[in-house]
Order: structure tokens, then sequence, then C-alpha cells
């Protein structure tokens, strides 16, 4: 019978390329007896180590480094490490990827890598020595970045309801109600450029009419432009490339600078919060954000809201000319004697000053005071006329009021004191008008139109905005809440050309 074992020849062991049972030895570098030591660097700017799990970073990317301050840290912790690393946190972010947004954390301190020491070791060998320097560690994760932001979003799903309302006249609507919706598209195309703006499809259309045609369109412009000039309101820049400098401070306060720097009351409000004492004023927008501002360091904008609580006491102070109005005209409010004046604006507290006695010590009295260079700077910017002003002088007052709260954030220790953005999003100002309105006695189109007017747009708080507004009653209570938005470009309410008789 035929073998059934295979005829196959079996292979030789040196045949086999198999991996060695036993590694290769490594090849280490024989050092010499190296001197250690440990450098003592209080900085907080020291290396940073970072662990990348899960990721591939490419050694390339450009990395951001922002520092914030530690809270809650007790004072041993700093007895045997390095200060700067102990009562500060390092963030590091990176987008100069295509697709993905890189974000290092340090530990929080519940895990157990961050209650350890993390040294590097720098080695000499000329001068046979080794130093060890402490470092933080951080751990790297990357997102991939998002195409839209929420304000887009809201923006395209309202465009897409605009769309389908247009898509239903145009399928059952009647022969009027198409073409009205035809006249509200071509319009809608002329107006997306700010204000004194011409589009390119409006200058193609320009070129193409006839002169006289043309020419009457550039002076409908410029009757724009001098509108807007005689109004009552704070100038613009319309040239600023962020929100925040359309208004600038220097505009809005008259001296800018100098006349903040001279507030008084504004170390008496750093005390009263850092007691865990609660400030009171007249002003309801003042006394619901003094706590928060406080709390962020941001000198400039306690600073600021200082001065908005003194313009609120600077209107509360005026009274009705009535019969005896001369030259102030319908509307004209009568200013205070003068020392009555700088004693309502010295006033930072919901106790009322009252009058100095004789016996009083002057320079006790003065020390508790506004300096006379400020009262006379507010008076000169907002009654020009003397001892009233005019309907058109108290606009500009609340206007300016106005434009000034979009300089404090709705959360002002958010993104910490060296930042003006807290809570706001980067490309926009945004506050809540309701406590103006109470303040300044005025009802609530009148305090939207205020903003209008300043070029901002008046919407709905968005359900991400919720918590930043303090909004805990849903979206029912955020139906009945606004918030002014200032944006670049500046879009300011068209003028009316009256409809056809």
């Amino acid at each position: 019978m035929p073998s059934e074992k295979s005829d196959k020849k079996r292979k030789r062991s040196s045949d086999r390329h198999e991996r060695p049972s036993k590694k290769p030895a490594l090849q280490l570098h024989a050092l010499p007896p190296l001197a250690a030591s440990v450098v003592e660097d209080k900085s907080e700017l020291a290396p940073v180590i970072a662990s990348t799990p899960g990721l591939q970073c490419s050694t390339s990317l450009r990395w951001n480094p922002y520092i914030k301050t530690r809270e809650n840290v007790p004072r041993s912790a700093t007895s045997n490490r390095n200060p700067g690393i102990v009562l500060s946190e390092v963030l590091l972010q990176s987008s100069d990827h295509a697709k993905m947004d890189f974000v290092g954390r340090e530990g929080t301190g519940d895990d157990a890598d961050s209650q350890l020491k993390h040294y590097v070791a720098v080695v000499d060998p000329e001068r046979k020595t080794w130093q060890l320097v402490e470092v933080r560690r951080a751990t790297l994760r990357g997102a991939v970045r998002t195409k839209r932001a929420a304000e887009e979003e809201f923006d395209e799903e309202m465009n897409n309801m605009r769309a389908q309302r247009t898509a239903l006249t145009n399928t059952f609507g009647t022969k009027q109600s198409r073409k009205a919706v035809q006249s509200m598209a071509e319009n809608a195309q002329l107006s997306n450029a700010p204000a004194g703006a011409v589009p390119e499809a409006g200058a193609a259309l320009l070129s193409s009419l006839p002169a006289d045609v043309a020419t009457g369109v550039t002076k409908a412009n410029n009757v724009q432009a001098e509108v807007q000039a005689a109004k009552p309101l704070p100038t613009a820049d319309l040239s600023a490339a962020h929100p925040s400098d359309v208004y600038p401070l220097e505009t809005l306060v008259p001296n800018g600078n100098s006349t903040l720097s001279q507030l008084n009351g504004v170390d008496e409000w750093k005390q009263q919060v850092e007691a865990g004492l609660g400030v009171s004023t007249y002003s309801r927008y003042a006394s619901n954000r003094i706590p928060a501002v406080v709390s962020s360091d941001n000198a400039t904008h306690l600073q600021v809201l200082r001065f908005i609580q003194l313009l609120m006491e600077f209107a509360r102070s005026l009274k009705n000319m009535g019969r005896d109005a001369k030259g102030g005209g319908p509307g004209s409010k009568r200013l205070p004697p003068r020392e009555d004046l700088r004693r309502i604006l010295s006033n930072v507290t919901g106790a009322p000053k009252g009058a100095a006695k004789p016996a009083d010590n002057a320079a006790t009295a003065s020390s508790d005071l506004l300096p006379e260079s400020v009262v006379d700077a507010v008076r000169r910017r907002f009654a020009p006329n003397g001892g009233f002003l005019t309907k058109h002088d108290l606009t500009l007052l609340h206007t300016t009021i106005c434009a000034l709260t979009l300089h404090i954030p709705p959360q002002p220790a958010r993104d910490g004191g060296s930042s003006s953005l807290g809570g706001n999003a980067p490309n926009e100002l945004a506050t809540d008008p309701s406590d103006l309105r109470d303040d300044l006695r005025v009802d609530s189109n009148t305090i939207y139109q205020y903003f209008r007017e300043l070029g901002c747009r008046i919407d709905r708080p968005r359900e991400t905005e919720f918590a930043k507004w303090n909004i805990k009653g849903g979206r029912a209570e955020a139906n009945a809440r606004r918030v002014a938005r200032l944006r670049v470009p500046v879009e300011f309410p068209k003028v009316s050309r009256g409809g056809r008789k």
C-alpha cells in the first residue's frame, strides 16, 4: 500500500526566521559620576510635560498658553514646592490644525498623578553635573472643530423658517402675496450691507442707472448720515474692528481715564464686598452687579460701574421745570444747585448724605466728595445750557448710560480680571436692559429703542445662554426677556422715507 505520509521535506532549523528568545542588550553610554542639584525656581512660567492619551499630536503645532490663579490653595502647599506652579494653573490651546482644536489642562487634584511632583533633568557631561527643575504636568485632548457657532445655527433656523413660509406663499398664495414676497427678497439683497455702505449688487445697479438717478441714491445715503449725526447719541467709530471700540470709554466718559481715576466710593465698595456686606444704591443696575465686578478684580469695570451709578444719580436729581421753563422747551429738566449736585453725585450708597454743617471739619467733608473737576465735566457734557437739560440733552444722557453698560459683561468674574469678555462672545457685547428700564423710569419700548439707535440688535436669550443671564424658568422666562447685542459692522435704523398717499 502506498504511504499516506506527506512527501514534503522538513525545513531545517537554519531556514526558519524566528525571533530570538532573548532581547539584545542595549548599548548604554557610560557616564562619569554626576553632581546633582535642584534649581530653586519660583516663577509660574515653568516647563510643561504634556501627555497625549489617544492622540497623535504634530510637533509643529503652536500652543497658546493661558495662566489663571488657583482658588482656595492652602499656604502649607507652597512650603516645599514652586509657589508659581501651586498658586496658578496653566491652559494650553492650539487651533493650528485644519480640523481639530487641542486643549491641554493640568490635573484638578482628584487624580493621583496631580498629587505627584514632576521634574526635568538637564545633564551637562562636560561639567559632570545634572540639574533638576520642577515642571507642570498637562494632559492634551482634541476635539473636532464645529462648523457653525450657536448664533449661526440660530440665524440658520430663522432663515429656514422664512424660506418655508416663502415656499408656501409661492405655492398656495395669491398673486398679490407672491409679489410681496418677491419685493421683500429684492429689498433683503440690498439691505444686508451696513449703514452707509453700498453692496456689490447695488454698486453694479448704480453704474447702470442714469446720472440723475444715481445722484439721488447718493443723496439719500448722505441724508442718512446727517440724520444719524444729528441724533442725541454718543459718537460711534464705524471703522472699529471690535464692538468694544465702537463706543470707547474715552468718548463716553468726559476726560476719559482722568475722570475714572478720580471717582470716589470705589474702595468703599471693595471693602464692603470683601467683608461680606451687601452694597445698596438707588440704582438697581449698579446694586445687582457690584459684587460680581468686585470679585473679578477688574479695576476698569468697577470704575465704569461707579460712573454709571454717578450718571444715574445725576438723572435722579433732575426736576421738572413746568411753566418756569426758560428756553428749555417741553420735557426740559432743572439741575439742583451746584453744591447740592456735588453732594448727590458723591453718594455711593443708598444712605442719603446730609448737608455739611458749619462745625464739621472742612478737610474731612471734602475728602468724601467728588472733585469739582469731575462735577464740572459732567455738567458741561450733559447740561451745556447751564442750569437745565433740554429733552435732547436728557436723551443723550440716557443713551450714554446705555452705551456704558455694554462695557460691563454679564459674568465679570468668569474669564478672570485680565479679560474683558466676562461671558460675552468674542465678537459681541451684550447686556440686559431690564434694570436700566427701571432706573431711568422709562417703558420697555423706549429702552429698546435707545439700544437700537446705538446699533444694537434686540432678541431673546438663546438656550445656551440661560446660565449666563440667570434664567431659571426655562423657555417661558426666556421668551419674556430681551438682550441687547452690539456687533460689527454696526447697523443703525434706516431713515423712513414715508409711504405713498
